[in-house]
Protein backbone atom coordinates (compact mmCIF):
# COMPACT_ATOMS: atom_id res chain seq x y z
CA UNK A 1 0.00 0.00 0.00
CA UNK A 2 0.71 3.11 -0.28
CA UNK A 3 1.12 5.54 2.99
CA UNK A 4 1.91 9.10 1.41
CA UNK A 5 0.83 11.66 3.71
CA UNK A 6 0.81 15.06 3.58
CA UNK A 7 0.22 17.91 6.87
CA UNK A 8 -0.26 21.59 7.74
CA UNK A 9 2.99 23.12 8.48
CA UNK A 10 1.83 23.22 12.18
CA UNK A 11 0.34 20.17 13.25
CA UNK A 12 3.82 18.98 14.53
CA UNK A 13 4.58 21.70 16.65
CA UNK A 14 0.70 21.77 17.93
CA UNK A 15 1.01 18.01 19.10
CA UNK A 16 4.66 18.54 20.60
CA UNK A 17 3.21 21.43 22.60
CA UNK A 18 0.64 20.05 23.95
CA UNK A 19 2.23 16.34 24.44
CA UNK A 20 0.37 14.70 22.94
CA UNK A 21 0.08 11.98 19.66
CA UNK A 22 -2.88 10.32 18.13
CA UNK A 23 -3.66 7.03 17.51
CA UNK A 24 -6.31 5.83 14.65
CA UNK A 25 -7.62 3.16 12.82
CA UNK A 26 -7.64 1.79 9.04
CA UNK A 27 -9.82 -1.51 8.57
CA UNK A 28 -9.32 -0.73 5.09
CA UNK A 29 -5.61 -0.86 5.45
CA UNK A 30 -5.14 -2.94 7.97
CA UNK A 31 -3.43 -0.81 10.30
CA UNK A 32 -3.28 1.38 13.82
CA UNK A 33 -1.42 4.11 13.20
CA UNK A 34 0.04 6.49 15.48
CA UNK A 35 1.01 10.14 15.06
CA UNK A 36 4.14 11.40 16.42
CA UNK A 37 5.77 14.62 16.52
CA UNK A 38 9.39 15.81 17.36
CA UNK A 39 7.94 19.50 17.11
CA UNK A 40 9.61 19.81 13.65
CA UNK A 41 7.85 17.21 11.48
CA UNK A 42 5.37 13.88 12.30
CA UNK A 43 5.89 9.99 11.72
CA UNK A 44 3.01 8.14 11.19
CA UNK A 45 4.02 5.07 12.40
CA UNK A 46 2.03 2.04 11.07
CA UNK A 47 1.34 -1.74 12.86
CA UNK A 48 0.02 -4.38 11.11
CA UNK A 49 -3.53 -5.88 12.61
CA UNK A 50 -6.79 -7.99 11.06
CA UNK A 51 -9.38 -5.36 10.44
CA UNK A 52 -8.72 -3.11 13.32
CA UNK A 53 -11.78 -1.07 14.46
CA UNK A 54 -12.19 0.86 17.86
CA UNK A 55 -10.43 2.23 20.33
CA UNK A 56 -9.99 3.06 23.87
CA UNK A 57 -8.13 5.21 25.69
CA UNK A 58 -6.84 5.20 29.44
CA UNK A 59 -3.72 7.34 31.19
CA UNK A 60 -2.36 3.90 31.35
CA UNK A 61 -3.40 1.88 28.21
CA UNK A 62 -4.80 1.99 24.74
CA UNK A 63 -6.94 -0.92 23.64
CA UNK A 64 -8.10 -1.80 20.14
CA UNK A 65 -10.35 -3.59 18.67
CA UNK A 66 -9.96 -6.43 15.86
CA UNK A 67 -11.48 -9.15 13.49
CA UNK A 68 -12.13 -11.53 16.19
CA UNK A 69 -10.19 -10.17 19.26
CA UNK A 70 -9.54 -7.29 22.11
CA UNK A 71 -6.00 -6.46 22.94
CA UNK A 72 -4.90 -4.71 25.61
CA UNK A 73 -1.62 -2.25 25.68
CA UNK A 74 -0.65 -1.14 28.61
CA UNK A 75 1.65 1.59 29.41
CA UNK A 76 5.01 0.65 30.77
CA UNK A 77 7.48 3.66 30.24
CA UNK A 78 9.94 1.97 32.57
CA UNK A 79 10.89 -0.43 29.33
CA UNK A 80 12.25 2.61 27.43
CA UNK A 81 15.93 2.63 28.18
CA UNK A 82 15.79 -1.36 27.11
CA UNK A 83 13.96 -0.44 23.99
CA UNK A 84 16.66 1.74 23.13
CA UNK A 85 19.26 -0.76 23.08
CA UNK A 86 19.42 -3.49 20.16
CA UNK A 87 17.63 -6.11 21.31
CA UNK A 88 20.35 -9.31 21.58
CA UNK A 89 19.53 -12.62 19.29
CA UNK A 90 18.17 -15.27 20.69
CA UNK A 91 21.54 -17.29 20.82
CA UNK A 92 22.38 -14.38 23.52
CA UNK A 93 19.68 -14.01 25.35
CA UNK A 94 19.48 -15.96 29.06
CA UNK A 95 15.90 -15.75 29.28
CA UNK A 96 15.06 -17.32 25.74
CA UNK A 97 14.83 -21.30 25.67
CA UNK A 98 17.79 -23.31 23.12
CA UNK A 99 16.46 -23.46 19.85
CA UNK A 100 17.64 -25.44 17.09
CA UNK A 101 16.45 -24.91 13.72
CA UNK A 102 15.50 -27.37 11.35
CA UNK A 103 16.35 -27.45 7.84
CA UNK A 104 13.62 -25.90 5.94
CA UNK A 105 10.58 -27.96 4.16
CA UNK A 106 11.28 -28.38 0.94
CA UNK A 107 9.70 -25.54 -1.80
CA UNK A 108 5.96 -25.74 -3.37
CA UNK A 109 7.28 -27.10 -6.87
CA UNK A 110 5.70 -24.06 -8.49
CA UNK A 111 8.52 -21.61 -6.01
CA UNK A 112 11.01 -20.60 -8.01
CA UNK A 113 15.11 -20.29 -6.11
CA UNK A 114 14.86 -16.62 -6.94
CA UNK A 115 11.42 -16.01 -5.51
CA UNK A 116 12.36 -18.43 -2.12
CA UNK A 117 15.72 -16.26 -2.04
CA UNK A 118 14.27 -13.00 -2.47
CA UNK A 119 11.67 -13.69 0.53
CA UNK A 120 13.95 -15.03 3.07
CA UNK A 121 16.13 -11.88 2.09
CA UNK A 122 13.14 -9.58 2.87
CA UNK A 123 12.18 -11.71 6.06
CA UNK A 124 15.51 -11.42 7.75
CA UNK A 125 15.73 -7.44 6.78
CA UNK A 126 12.57 -7.42 8.46
CA UNK A 127 13.30 -9.02 11.80
CA UNK A 128 16.90 -7.31 11.50
CA UNK A 129 14.86 -3.77 11.66
CA UNK A 130 12.68 -5.06 14.84
CA UNK A 131 15.98 -6.32 16.45
CA UNK A 132 16.99 -2.58 16.21
CA UNK A 133 16.96 -0.16 19.03
CA UNK A 134 13.62 2.08 18.74
CA UNK A 135 13.72 5.76 17.76
CA UNK A 136 15.71 7.66 20.24
CA UNK A 137 12.69 10.33 20.31
CA UNK A 138 10.18 7.78 21.19
CA UNK A 139 9.07 9.13 24.96
CA UNK A 140 6.29 6.57 25.89
CA UNK A 141 6.04 2.75 25.51
CA UNK A 142 2.86 0.87 25.43
CA UNK A 143 3.34 -3.21 25.04
CA UNK A 144 1.19 -5.46 24.57
CA UNK A 145 -0.42 -7.23 28.06
CA UNK A 146 -3.62 -9.06 27.15
CA UNK A 147 -6.04 -10.30 24.70
CA UNK A 148 -10.18 -11.90 24.60
CA UNK A 149 -11.24 -13.33 22.03
CA UNK A 150 -14.41 -12.53 21.06
CA UNK A 151 -14.90 -14.53 17.79
CA UNK A 152 -16.03 -12.01 14.59
CA UNK A 153 -18.89 -10.01 16.45
CA UNK A 154 -18.00 -7.05 13.80
CA UNK A 155 -16.50 -5.02 16.97
CA UNK A 156 -17.13 -1.58 16.50
CA UNK A 157 -16.90 1.19 19.14
CA UNK A 158 -14.92 0.18 22.29
CA UNK A 159 -14.95 1.89 25.99
CA UNK A 160 -14.21 1.38 29.31
CA UNK A 161 -16.45 1.67 31.98
CA UNK A 162 -16.89 0.58 35.78
CA UNK A 163 -18.48 -3.12 34.83
CA UNK A 164 -15.15 -3.20 32.87
CA UNK A 165 -14.69 -3.15 28.68
CA UNK A 166 -17.96 -1.99 26.94
CA UNK A 167 -17.99 -3.11 23.11
CA UNK A 168 -20.65 -2.41 20.22
CA UNK A 169 -21.06 -5.71 18.97
CA UNK A 170 -22.43 -4.86 15.50
CA UNK A 171 -23.23 -8.40 13.87
CA UNK A 172 -25.90 -9.14 17.16
CA UNK A 173 -26.89 -5.68 17.23
CA UNK A 174 -26.22 -5.09 21.38
CA UNK A 175 -23.56 -3.55 23.71
CA UNK A 176 -21.66 -5.79 25.56
CA UNK A 177 -19.02 -6.52 27.78
CA UNK A 178 -16.35 -9.24 27.86
CA UNK A 179 -15.49 -11.98 30.25
CA UNK A 180 -13.34 -14.91 30.62
CA UNK A 181 -15.33 -17.71 30.19
CA UNK A 182 -17.60 -16.67 27.16
CA UNK A 183 -17.10 -14.76 23.67
CA UNK A 184 -18.90 -11.68 24.66
CA UNK A 185 -21.85 -10.78 28.21
CA UNK A 186 -24.66 -9.08 26.08
CA UNK A 187 -25.98 -6.23 28.17
CA UNK A 188 -28.37 -3.64 26.31
CA UNK A 189 -30.39 -3.91 22.81
CA UNK A 190 -32.23 -1.58 21.22
CA UNK A 191 -35.60 -1.74 21.83
CA UNK A 192 -37.19 -2.26 18.51
CA UNK A 193 -34.37 -5.84 17.75
CA UNK A 194 -36.43 -8.71 19.50
CA UNK A 195 -33.95 -11.16 19.28
CA UNK A 196 -29.72 -11.87 19.65
CA UNK A 197 -29.02 -13.20 16.57
CA UNK A 198 -25.84 -12.71 14.40
CA UNK A 199 -27.60 -10.52 11.39
CA UNK A 200 -26.83 -7.00 11.91
CA UNK A 201 -30.07 -5.97 11.78
CA UNK A 202 -29.68 -1.94 12.25
CA UNK A 203 -25.92 -1.55 11.97
CA UNK A 204 -25.63 -0.44 15.80
CA UNK A 205 -21.81 1.15 15.69
CA UNK A 206 -21.32 4.24 17.45
CA UNK A 207 -21.07 4.09 21.88
CA UNK A 208 -21.01 7.47 23.96
CA UNK A 209 -19.33 6.35 27.50
CA UNK A 210 -20.57 8.82 30.35
CA UNK A 211 -19.89 8.62 34.20
CA UNK A 212 -18.82 5.01 34.01
CA UNK A 213 -21.78 3.27 31.69
CA UNK A 214 -22.34 3.79 27.97
CA UNK A 215 -24.80 6.85 27.60
CA UNK A 216 -25.86 6.95 23.79
CA UNK A 217 -25.10 4.96 20.57
CA UNK A 218 -25.92 5.23 17.14
CA UNK A 219 -27.27 3.28 14.49
CA UNK A 220 -28.12 3.18 10.70
CA UNK A 221 -31.62 2.16 11.02
CA UNK A 222 -34.57 1.15 13.47
CA UNK A 223 -35.25 -1.90 11.29
CA UNK A 224 -34.94 -5.49 13.42
CA UNK A 225 -34.48 -7.49 9.88
CA UNK A 226 -30.88 -9.31 8.81
CA UNK A 227 -29.02 -6.36 6.89
CA UNK A 228 -31.89 -4.46 5.96
CA UNK A 229 -30.05 -1.21 6.90
CA UNK A 230 -28.28 -1.49 3.05
CA UNK A 231 -31.59 -1.54 1.19
CA UNK A 232 -33.51 1.19 2.02
CA UNK A 233 -34.45 4.24 -0.30
CA UNK A 234 -34.02 6.18 1.90
CA UNK A 235 -31.70 7.14 5.16
CA UNK A 236 -33.03 7.01 8.85
CA UNK A 237 -30.11 6.64 10.82
CA UNK A 238 -30.58 6.93 14.85
CA UNK A 239 -29.01 8.42 18.20
CA UNK A 240 -30.25 6.72 20.83
CA UNK A 241 -30.76 7.11 25.14
CA UNK A 242 -29.11 3.63 25.96
CA UNK A 243 -30.44 4.63 29.88
CA UNK A 244 -34.00 5.06 28.43
CA UNK A 245 -33.65 2.87 25.51
CA UNK A 246 -34.98 5.65 23.21
CA UNK A 247 -34.72 7.33 19.76
CA UNK A 248 -33.42 10.86 20.50
CA UNK A 249 -32.84 12.10 16.66
CA UNK A 250 -33.58 10.19 13.45
CA UNK A 251 -33.49 10.54 9.94
CA UNK A 252 -29.49 10.80 10.10
CA UNK A 253 -27.38 9.79 7.44
CA UNK A 254 -24.87 6.78 8.36
CA UNK A 255 -24.04 8.26 11.93
CA UNK A 256 -21.04 7.44 13.90
CA UNK A 257 -18.90 8.31 16.62
CA UNK A 258 -20.83 9.87 19.62
CA UNK A 259 -19.34 11.25 22.37
CA UNK A 260 -19.83 12.92 25.55
CA UNK A 261 -17.71 15.87 26.27
CA UNK A 262 -18.60 19.00 27.97
CA UNK A 263 -21.96 18.32 28.75
CA UNK A 264 -22.94 17.90 24.96
CA UNK A 265 -23.35 14.97 22.83
CA UNK A 266 -21.00 15.58 19.59
CA UNK A 267 -21.72 12.73 16.60
CA UNK A 268 -20.75 12.58 13.27
CA UNK A 269 -23.38 12.46 10.73
CA UNK A 270 -21.20 10.71 8.28
CA UNK A 271 -22.89 10.52 5.33
CA UNK A 272 -23.37 14.30 5.39
CA UNK A 273 -19.56 15.19 6.23
CA UNK A 274 -20.65 16.80 9.45
CA UNK A 275 -19.76 17.03 12.57
CA UNK A 276 -22.86 17.43 15.15
CA UNK A 277 -23.62 18.91 18.79
CA UNK A 278 -26.61 17.73 20.98
CA UNK A 279 -27.23 19.38 23.85
CA UNK A 280 -29.42 16.83 25.72
CA UNK A 281 -31.02 19.25 27.63
CA UNK A 282 -32.83 21.36 25.45
CA UNK A 283 -32.42 19.14 22.66
CA UNK A 284 -31.20 21.49 20.50
CA UNK A 285 -29.07 19.83 17.51
CA UNK A 286 -26.50 21.91 15.46
CA UNK A 287 -24.22 20.99 13.04
CA UNK A 288 -20.64 22.21 14.03
CA UNK A 289 -18.91 21.79 10.81
CA UNK A 290 -18.94 20.28 7.58
CA UNK A 291 -15.68 18.90 5.80
CA UNK A 292 -15.12 16.95 2.19
CA UNK A 293 -15.17 13.33 3.54
CA UNK A 294 -16.89 10.47 5.29
CA UNK A 295 -16.75 11.76 9.09
CA UNK A 296 -16.29 8.70 11.42
CA UNK A 297 -13.96 8.66 14.70
CA UNK A 298 -13.46 11.67 17.27
CA UNK A 299 -11.62 12.47 19.92
CA UNK A 300 -10.70 15.83 21.82
CA UNK A 301 -8.00 17.33 24.05
CA UNK A 302 -8.94 20.64 25.77
CA UNK A 303 -10.85 23.20 23.26
CA UNK A 304 -9.05 20.63 20.11
CA UNK A 305 -11.67 18.36 18.19
CA UNK A 306 -9.68 15.31 16.14
CA UNK A 307 -12.22 13.69 13.48
CA UNK A 308 -11.59 11.54 10.94
CA UNK A 309 -12.06 11.76 7.60
CA UNK A 310 -12.91 8.54 4.89
CA UNK A 311 -13.33 8.90 0.85
CA UNK A 312 -16.43 7.86 0.05
CA UNK A 313 -16.23 4.03 -1.52
CA UNK A 314 -18.08 1.48 -3.61
CA UNK A 315 -20.57 -0.48 -0.86
CA UNK A 316 -23.59 -2.59 -0.90
CA UNK A 317 -25.82 -0.26 0.81
CA UNK A 318 -28.12 0.63 -1.68
CA UNK A 319 -28.11 4.64 -2.03
CA UNK A 320 -25.53 6.57 -1.94
CA UNK A 321 -25.05 9.04 0.75
CA UNK A 322 -25.61 12.70 0.26
CA UNK A 323 -21.91 13.42 0.42
CA UNK A 324 -21.43 12.52 -2.67
CA UNK A 325 -23.60 14.70 -4.29
CA UNK A 326 -22.02 17.59 -2.38
CA UNK A 327 -18.24 16.67 -3.60
CA UNK A 328 -16.51 15.79 -6.23
CA UNK A 329 -14.29 14.41 -4.46
CA UNK A 330 -13.27 13.71 -1.00
CA UNK A 331 -10.36 12.91 1.23
CA UNK A 332 -9.21 10.73 4.03
CA UNK A 333 -7.53 11.95 7.05
CA UNK A 334 -7.48 14.00 9.99
CA UNK A 335 -8.78 17.03 10.46
CA UNK A 336 -8.11 19.24 13.77
CA UNK A 337 -11.00 21.77 15.00
CA UNK A 338 -11.14 24.71 17.69
CA UNK A 339 -14.38 24.21 19.70
CA UNK A 340 -14.30 27.84 20.97
CA UNK A 341 -13.53 29.52 17.91
CA UNK A 342 -14.73 27.01 15.54
CA UNK A 343 -11.74 27.75 13.17
CA UNK A 344 -9.92 24.62 11.48
CA UNK A 345 -6.64 24.77 13.05
CA UNK A 346 -3.86 21.66 11.38
CA UNK A 347 -5.17 18.82 9.10
CA UNK A 348 -3.89 15.40 8.06
CA UNK A 349 -4.24 13.56 4.56
CA UNK A 350 -3.62 10.78 2.80
CA UNK A 351 -2.37 11.41 -0.08
CA UNK A 352 -2.19 7.17 -1.30
CA UNK A 353 -4.87 5.00 -0.86
CA UNK A 354 -5.61 4.40 2.56
CA UNK A 355 -8.86 5.28 2.02
CA UNK A 356 -10.69 4.68 5.28
CA UNK A 357 -10.50 5.82 8.80
CA UNK A 358 -12.26 4.18 11.25
CA UNK A 359 -11.14 5.84 15.23
CA UNK A 360 -9.41 8.08 16.26
CA UNK A 361 -7.80 8.46 20.03
CA UNK A 362 -5.62 11.32 21.53
CA UNK A 363 -2.54 9.82 23.78
CA UNK A 364 -2.10 12.00 26.43
CA UNK A 365 1.50 12.61 28.15
CA UNK A 366 3.58 11.78 25.02
CA UNK A 367 4.07 13.15 21.65
CA UNK A 368 6.45 10.37 20.08
CA UNK A 369 5.01 6.89 21.65
CA UNK A 370 5.92 3.55 20.28
CA UNK A 371 3.57 0.50 20.64
CA UNK A 372 4.96 -2.97 21.07
CA UNK A 373 2.67 -5.55 19.64
CA UNK A 374 2.08 -9.20 20.38
CA UNK A 375 4.49 -10.60 17.39
CA UNK A 376 7.35 -8.53 17.85
CA UNK A 377 10.39 -10.55 19.28
CA UNK A 378 10.96 -7.80 22.58
CA UNK A 379 7.66 -9.43 23.68
CA UNK A 380 10.26 -12.01 25.00
CA UNK A 381 11.95 -10.36 27.30
CA UNK A 382 10.46 -6.81 28.03
CA UNK A 383 8.91 -7.56 31.08
CA UNK A 384 6.59 -5.62 34.08
CA UNK A 385 5.83 -7.10 37.05
CA UNK A 386 5.19 -5.74 40.58
CA UNK A 387 7.09 -6.41 43.85
CA UNK A 388 7.09 -9.61 44.88
CA UNK A 389 3.91 -9.61 47.55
Amino acid sequence: MDFSASYTENLPAVLERLNISLAFTSYQAGRLMLVRSDGQQLDVNYKNFHRPMGLAVTPDSLTLGVFTQVIKFQREDGLLAQMKQPLPPIPDDMTAPTIHVKDAEAPAARAQPHEIAMTQQRWEAYQQELHQAVDGRVDGCFITRSAHYTGMINIHDIGWGAQGLWAVNSSFSCLCTLGPDASFVPRWKPHFITDLQPEDRCHLNGMAMNDGKPAYVTTFSPFNERGMWRKGSQFNGTLMNVEHNEIMLHGLSMPHSPRCYRGSVYYCNSGEGQVCRLNPSTGQDEVLFEVPGFTRGMDFYGPLLFVGLSKLRQSDVATAPPLARKHGETFSGLWVFNLDTRQLVATLQFTGNVDQIYDVAVLPGCHFPELIEPSHPRMRNHFCFPPLA
